[in-house]
């Protein structure tokens, strides 16, 4: 069996008590199966006190809320990442201690999993058309959670109500402190929503602006960038791009001035979509001949232009910003869309695998007076799922926080987490053998003038102890300052925040 790259099953797109799953036992040297890291929890738990070594400063007063996939089997069969339930788990802090609950979010795919112990349904690579799921189905779906997507890549706040995220264009409001299912985001516009949305929404801290776009495919099909300063004013249009074969773009660029999607050419056919009947991503094809465009939009004007580069395929955006005419990129890279492939079981040989785990962080500048573009490698270990601090977004910074998100192979794999300083080119990083970190979470300290003055919060898999912990990290050093251990071990998750107590 050949390893399988977590990079590829934790990227795509689309409880942890003493009842949960234990993760699958292996000796050393033994080749790890998705299992290890991508397993099912089955309780809920409520307030538990994390069992904390080390010293939580006391001025971490707030939550750390995180989401993820944590079911992925059903009888003999299992689905692959993006398409397991979504799970809420949030991390309370106050006076040095930590409190830890989880929660499924109730959505159609939670009933139809949890009850029906069914995979009949439509998702990022499951079948679209199942037979007779809707006659079957319906009636075992609570009025209230019907329409209700599985929502489980990312977690943004819109206003004062705190929305978990997918690739399909409808947040899930959920209560912060009780993790409680609320129901869908209710728009205050009239703006005709696409079929697809970015998970990762971008808030400007200057503006205030919450700032996304979708893609509306039908006979003539369009990217829709909008902005919007609070959920009651609701959605404006910034631009909307027709395109013939749209991209996959799981992020975008924000700059003070600008909206930056590039354009992967990992692409698809509108018509196949309504035509062929296939899951979602498998209508995606790879086009390298295609190169990437870099589509600029003002975000005052929406006036937009073009730029082409080298073909390359990539999830997440690390930051991006403007200055004196140029626009600054940076972005993490994979040479092509093969990680597609791996995550979804349709290949299996080293090379492939191997070509999915390679990235490297890589700065665009693109001069737009000249409409240049140019290209550098500002760190070529592989990382995924960066953050910056949120203070930084859509401005020049300098820290980088990411994690090694290649499958570990024995019980002595260490992947790293890293702090990387853009600017200077290094990194610093923590390991710890037979643990696997999760993103990273920057937190500034109140009063703080340093970007790197606060810490990084970190959920730990520790797959070799069967158990998870929360790390947290005093960002100037990047040394270990706590841990904060959970009462079973949690499932390899995607995306979250930090929401502090005003």
């Amino acid at each position: 069996m050949f390893r399988k790259s977590l990079i590829a099953a934790a990227l795509v797109l689309s409880s942890c008590q003493s009842n949960s799953q234990p993760v699958p036992v292996t000796t050393p040297g033994e080749v790890f199966a998705n299992e290890h890291l991508l397993f099912d929890m089955k309780d809920e738990v409520s307030g538990f006190p994390c069992l904390v070594s080390g010293t939580v400063p006391g001025w971490l007063s707030g939550a750390l809320l995180r989401n993820g996939p944590a079911k992925f089997q059903v009888g003999d069969k299992r689905v692959e990442w993006f398409d397991g339930l979504a799970m809420l788990h949030v991390f309370e802090f106050s006076s040095g201690q930590v409190a830890y609950s989880n929660r499924f979010l109730r959505s159609e795919q939670y009933f139809i999993m949890m009850d029906e112990k069914s995979l009949e349904f439509s998702g990022f690579a499951q079948d679209p058309c199942p037979k007779v799921f809707k006659d079957q189905i319906s009636k075992e779906v609570p009025a209230s959670m019907k329409g209700i997507h599985n929502a489980d890549v990312s977690i943004q706040a819109y206003a004062d109500q705190m929305v978990a995220l997918t690739e399909v264009p409808m947040p899930v409001v959920f209560d912060p402190e009780t993790l409680e299912t609320v129901g869908n985001f209710q728009y205050q516009d009239k703006l005709v929503q696409g079929q697809w949305e970015s998970a990762h929404p971008q808030r400007d801290p200057i503006t205030g602006e919450t700032v996304n776009y979708f893609i509306r495919f039908g006979r003539e099909t369009s990217y829709v960038v909008w902005k919007m300063e609070n959920a009651e004013a609701g959605r404006s249009v910034i631009a909307e791009i027709p395109v013939k074969r749209p991209s996959y773009m799981h992020s975008f660029a924000l700059t003070e001035h600008y909206v930056v999607l590039v354009e992967f050419p990992f692409v698809v056919n509108p018509n196949d979509l309504r035509d062929k009947k296939k899951p979602f991503i498998f209508n995606y094809q790879w086009k390298p001949e295609l190169g990437t465009e870099f589509l600029v939009i003002e975000r005052s004007s929406g006036k937009s232009f073009k730029i082409k580069g080298d073909p390359f395929f990539a999830f997440h955006h690390v930051n991006a910003f403007d200055k004196e005419g140029k626009i600054y990129i940076d972005i993490i890279t994979h040479p092509n869309a093969n990680i597609m492939n791996v995550v979804t079981d349709q290949v299996d040989d080293q090379k492939s695998i191997e070509e999915s785990e390679t990235t490297r962080l890589q700065r665009f500048t693109i001069d737009v007076a000249q409409q240049g573009l140019k290209s550098e490698t500002l760190f070529d270990q592989t990382t995924e799922l960066p953050r910056i601090p949120s203070e930084r977004v859509a401005q020049e910074y300098q820290y980088c926080y990411a994690v090694d998100m290649r499958f570990p192979t024995t019980m002595q794999a260490k992947p790293a987490l890293y702090q990387i300083d853009v600017n200077a080119k290094t990194a610093k990083s923590w390991s710890e053998e037979g643990c696997f970190p999760g993103e990273p979470i920057f937190v500034a300290r109140p009063g703080a003038t340093k970007e790197n003055d606060g810490v990084v919060l970190s959920v730990v898999l520790d797959f070799a102890r069967n158990s998870s912990f929360l790390l947290v990290i005093d960002a100037n050093g990047f040394n270990e300052i706590a841990r904060a251990k959970v009462p079973n071990p949690i499932p390899v998750g995607l995306h979250g925040l930090w929401d502090a107590k005003k």
